[in-house]
């Protein structure tokens, strides 16, 4: 019994799922996630749950393709907004009916298309230009870097507030964005009854395991590996054979494909996204917010990426929940004006940053390992 879990091989050691324990929990986390809206649907008529769960099932996907770039690649990114608004304006204008005009009279550019169409179409747009920019990226690293991708903050808040692109963008007073339908051809509503926010939360579910299935494969292979050597040390990557141009432009191109797919979602979720929140001060704010999602969750951790959206998702709402019970005494709520629960927020997020950086670098998943080997090693100290 002992030699069956012993890894003799590199590919057992470089499997996904390397052990029937870790195949069993994946299987009911995903059955979990599947059943959760008739949960919910049993226990509450509410949908503040459901909402949470879509907002971290998109925060999810975002935050995986920046750690692909700045924890597997070791490339700094502030503009990761830029991309995930530019797969909101591209969703928007492939799933909306043809001739969706606004009370103003402006018509939009639509396609009409499904949901799964706009998911493509967003992240192909979005990985092309992230692909355009990652010449001029890839010559630079840290601080500087840093400086050019949050140029594309400023870029951006110019570009989807700008007339010229109105009928895609809707300019300042935005655009709408139809919600996400998972009725099958023939039929005239959803399966099972699922309302708007349950079909949305389902779509989002797909999107997300398919990035992860690839995002975890992408980690594992030649591809990954090539990542990891440049963020490591690019020029002894380059001595060994690693294209160090070819490794930071893919990981461009990846990072902003997954931008871009979120983004077709959360402009859905949105319904009327805004240009100016993904550019500009507003855009720099939620890049930062996925950047506190890798740092806190695990950098260069697929795993990682999902425990940080969840742990940023839900911290705002945990405090905003204390401070509405009255534990909190010395925070108002939301929206007052005076020191808030989302100012306490914020300030939350920078102490975790730091604490996390200073103690385990590997964040949450680090601290997952730590009482997994703790536990597989108990009684014994080694």
């Amino acid at each position: 019994m002992a030699e069956r879990k012993l890894r003799t091989t590199y590919r057992k050691d470089m499997a996904v799922l390397p052990s029937r324990v870790s195949r069993f929990w994946l299987a009911v986390l995903v059955v979990g996630l599947a059943l959760f809206p008739f949960f919910n649907r049993s226990l509450s008529a509410s949908n503040f749950w459901i909402t949470i769960a879509i907002t971290i099932l998109i925060a999810s996907i975002a935050s995986l393709g920046l750690n692909l770039l700045s924890g597997f690649a070791g490339q700094v990114s502030l503009g990761h907004a830029f991309f995930i608004g530019i797969g909101a304006f591209v969703g928007a204008t492939v799933m909306a009916e043809p001739g969706t005009a606004r009370l103003t009279g402006l018509e939009f550019y639509s396609l009409g298309l499904p949901w799964w169409v706009a998911v493509i179409a967003g992240g192909t747009v979005a990985a092309i230009v992230g692909v355009a920019i990652g010449p001029t990226a890839v010559r630079l690293r840290g601080l500087y870097l840093s400086l050019v991708t949050l140029a594309l903050l400023f870029l951006g808040e110019f570009l989807f507030t700008s007339p010229a692109l109105e009928k895609i963008t809707g300019a300042v007073q935005g655009r709408g964005v139809p919600p996400i339908s998972l009725v099958l051809p023939g039929q005239t509503e959803a399966p099972f009854g699922l309302s708007n926010s349950e079909e949305l939360y389902y779509a989002s579910l797909i999107v997300a395991i398919v990035a992860y299935v690839i995002g975890k494969n992408i980690g594992r292979s030649r591809v990954g590996r090539a990542f990891q050597a440049t963020r490591d040390r690019d020029i002894a990557a380059e001595v060994i054979g690693v294209n160090v141009t070819w490794a930071k432009l893919v990981a461009f191109g990846v990072s902003s494909f997954y931008a871009g797919a979120a983004g077709v979602l959360l402009g859905s979720f949105l319904g009327n996204p805004i240009g100016s929140s993904f550019g500009g001060s507003a855009g720099l704010l939620l890049s930062v917010e996925y950047v506190a999602m890798i740092v806190i969750g695990g950098i260069g951790t697929v795993a990682g990426a999902a425990m940080g959206a969840v742990f940023v998702v839900g911290l705002p709402e945990i405090v905003s929940y204390l401070a509405q019970k009255g534990w909190l005494p010395f925070v108002a709520e939301a929206g007052s004006g005076s020191f808030d629960s989302s100012a306490l927020s914020v300030i939350l997020f920078g102490l975790f940053i730091v604490t996390f950086l200073v103690f385990e670098p590997h964040g949450l998943f680090g601290l997952w390992l730590r009482a997994r080997n703790y536990w597989k090693g108990w009684p014994f100290s080694y």
